[in-house]
């Protein structure tokens, strides 16, 4: 977007606030004004809408300095710049925020701010709900002389930028001071009327709006306070921690829900296990002469191709009926078993040790069947009998 709203803090909160939205594609000012104080920035989130929001703070609330490091600028020799500033500055440099502005060798232009007064611009943006990816000094966002100082007077302030990477904000009475310590008078660049004050060569310069000079300067400017901790969140982030719980929440469902489906498929995985457990348990009881049980379905199919069987349904079920029977005596063996689909007659060949079992076996069965005996012998100490049994329905 071409349009940006440029904002000029104060050094307190209930300094002016000057604003301008410029369109750099059109070349011209669509709104301007200032606020009595900061206090009132929450009526700029109208103006903000879509549009970036570039953030200009008082020079005179920075230090800028060049450093000399012992050698070439790198990511390991940047970690001994505050220590170098140390020697500088009046300030705790465990306090400020460094920012490096140039570095060419050895030499390093830093800006540094009170991370308290960071903590300030940004909380009354924070709290008018504007938003901002470029917070800059203003003596920055205005352009340098080749052969003097530049300025410009915004309200009761001068706005001087004095090189590169260095510049002040004074009122005249301050301004009148600093020019008076100079050595020789210093030829100074004024976009707005000079001062009445003869200690400087005052040059007029193109006349301009203060605010729409500073706009065209910090649109171009590259240097940013915002980094390090103060890096803006990407439009990712922001979102991220918008739904960060959200995320969390879903994703600790997810995990319950999935627990409770391995909890489902254990239990399914064990009730399968018991049922083919209790399949082979009644394949032993109709069978059991049979000590190799491989595959139950296999086998049963064998048994019922044996008794020539076409429907299979009748046999399984008989068979599953006179388990229980079976498993209440263990002695009784079976030797044949045929079944007579025709007549819906089964008939067993069993062995016991005694009549008893047998009787036992018939009694039994004969709550479910009807039980016909057929012949019973004694032979090496064991019994063998006939049964043929017929469901009563």
């Amino acid at each position: 977007m071409s349009e940006s709203l440029v904002i000029r803090l104060g050094t307190n909160q209930q300094q002016p606030v000057a604003w301008l939205v410029w369109s750099a594609g059109e070349q011209e000012i669509i709104a301007s004004g200032t606020l009595a104080s900061a206090d009132g920035l929450s009526a700029l989130q109208e103006r903000a809408g879509g549009r970036p929001v570039v953030v200009l703070v008082p020079g005179s609330d920075l230090i800028f300095r060049r450093v000399t490091l012992p050698g070439r600028y790198n990511r390991q020799s940047a970690a001994a710049l505050p220590y170098l500033l140390e020697e500088l500055v009046a300030s705790d440099v465990d306090e400020l925020h460094l920012v490096v502005l140039a570095h060419d060798g050895p030499l390093v232009d830093v800006m540094a701010v009170d991370r308290h007064k960071m903590d300030q611009w940004l909380g009354w943006l924070e709290a008018a709900g504007l938003h901002t990816r470029q917070l800059l000094p203003d003596v920055l966002a205005l352009s340098p002389a080749a052969d003097g100082w530049s300025a410009l007077q915004l309200g009761q302030e001068w706005i001087l930028r004095q090189g590169a990477y260095q510049g002040i904000v004074a009122d005249e009475g301050l301004l009148a001071l600093v020019l008076a310590a100079q050595a020789e008078p210093i030829t100074i660049y004024t976009h707005t009327p000079a001062p009445a004050m003869a200690a400087a060569n005052w040059v007029p310069a193109d006349p301009e709006l203060p605010m729409l000079l500073l706009a065209n300067g910090a649109l171009t400017c590259q240097a940013n306070l915002l980094t390090g901790p103060y890096r803006p969140q990407t439009e990712y982030s922001r979102y991220w921690q918008q739904w960060r719980n959200v995320v969390v929440m879903a994703g600790l469902l997810l995990l319950v829900a999935l627990a409770q489906r391995g909890v489902q498929l254990y239990q399914l995985a064990e009730q399968d296990k018991a049922l083919k457990a209790e399949i082979r348990a009644v394949y032993s009881q109709i069978f059991p002469g049979e000590t190799r049980i491989v595959n139950v379905r296999s086998q049963m199919n064998q048994h019922l191709k044996l008794l020539g069987q076409t429907s299979q349904s009748g046999v399984l079920l008989v068979l599953t009926e006179l388990a229980p029977t079976l498993a209440e005596i263990p002695a009784l063996k079976l030797q044949v078993l045929r079944f007579d689909a025709d007549r819906s007659e089964l008939r067993l060949q069993v062995t016991a040790p005694s009549f008893g079992d047998i009787e036992r076996f018939r009694e039994l069965a004969g709550k479910r069947f009807m039980v016909k005996q057929g012949e019973i012998r004694s032979t090496e100490g064991n019994v063998e009998g006939t049964l043929v049994l017929k469901d009563k329905s």
